[in-house]
């Protein structure tokens, strides 16, 4: 996602600069097992795969805005805490006015660095779950016109940036002829199905595995909850289901449902057998990825996607869950 910028465009450079063009790395799997390729997107310019929907949905919001008004701007957004992060630092680089509304669940440290950044902060009760966070900034939005309200699950600029770029990278990079499953979270969809359209124009016979949090899965009658899920799970309670994955529905192979103490587990087994360290929305496509490529067999090619590299959260909880 290099993207020449001028002008006042040029507060931008530095981070559009460094998104995109992640590793596409090789995890070893059993002998009998199809190959495992995944996309780590730790090094994206704040640590995560959500800089790619942040700045994309950011640049458009400024490609319809004249420069001169930019500094009338205040951004409305709900984040688990990586997309707000995103933002934060963009908008602090564009001194743009940022609020974001995050669960009462997210950690204190992400709060302070989100303030840190300049970006107004405002914490729903962490029961109401990810949809209570969602339900809050559109009444926010609702309310106060002069709110540019990205609104991630149906901003089409968010399911574009992982067609025209991450599944693009993937494909330019696999060093194999052949992809027979993608493996990804729920979350908003957009990196799911974005990444999806663009392997199947390559890859027309490769399955569709959607990941979903065990404590509330896609689509799910039952209401929110405040249980812990892994990072950026996604679920939304009442029947809810992703706009970007709803539409496509009928694309979808398999739905694996992963709970939060297995994400820990394996976040642990790999860093010890590999000194990597992965999230835990990652750890839950990994244990998907693994499942479906032995069942695919060792001809196979499965790919998948490592959206960080886990919260110093996350590894206190594998820590502590390992003492147990």
């Amino acid at each position: 996602m290099h993207v020449q910028l001028k002008g006042p465009w040029d507060r931008l450079q530095a981070f559009a600069s460094q998104v995109g063009n992640t590793p596409l790395i090789e995890i070893a799997t059993p002998q009998g097992a199809a190959r495992i390729f995944a996309k780590c997107e730790w090094d994206n310019p704040t640590g995560s795969i959500k800089d790619r929907a942040a700045y994309a949905m950011l640049v458009e919001l400024l490609q319809r805005t004249p420069a001169q008004d930019w500094h009338k701007l205040h951004i409305l957004e709900y984040s688990g805490g990586n997309l707000g992060l995103s933002l934060a630092a963009m908008c602090r680089d564009l001194q743009i006015r940022l609020t974001l509304v995050l669960s009462s669940g997210v950690s204190k440290r992400i709060v302070n660095k989100l303030e840190e950044l300049g970006a107004e902060v405002i914490l729903v009760d962490k029961e109401r779950g990810f949809w209570g966070v969602m339900e809050h900034a559109m009444e926010l939005s609702e309310r106060n016109s002069a709110y540019s309200f990205l609104y991630q699950h149906t901003n089409e600029a968010n399911i574009t940036a992982h067609r025209l770029h991450t599944g693009s990278e993937i494909v330019h990079q696999l060093p194999v002829d052949r992809i027979d499953a993608w493996v990804a979270s729920v979350g908003t969809g957009g990196t799911l199905m974005g990444v999806y359209d663009t392997l199947v124009e390559s890859f027309p016979h490769a399955q569709l595995h959607l990941v979903i949090p065990a404590e509330l899965p896609y689509g799910s009658p039952n209401p929110p909850n405040g249980l812990r899920k892994y990072n950026g799970s996604g679920g939304l309670g009442n029947g809810r289901k992703q706009l970007f994955v709803q539409r496509e529905e009928e694309k979808l192979s398999r739905q694996w449902p992963i709970s939060f103490p297995e994400t820990l587990r394996e976040m642990k087994r790999l860093y010890e057998e590999t000194g990597i360290r992965i999230g835990t929305s990652a750890a839950a496509n990994l244990l998907v990825a693994r499942q479906v490529a032995d069942e695919l067999g060792p001809h196979a090619t499965v790919v998948t996607v490592f959206p960080d590299a886990g919260t110093p959260e996350e590894w206190e909880d594998v820590y502590r869950d390992s003492q147990r």
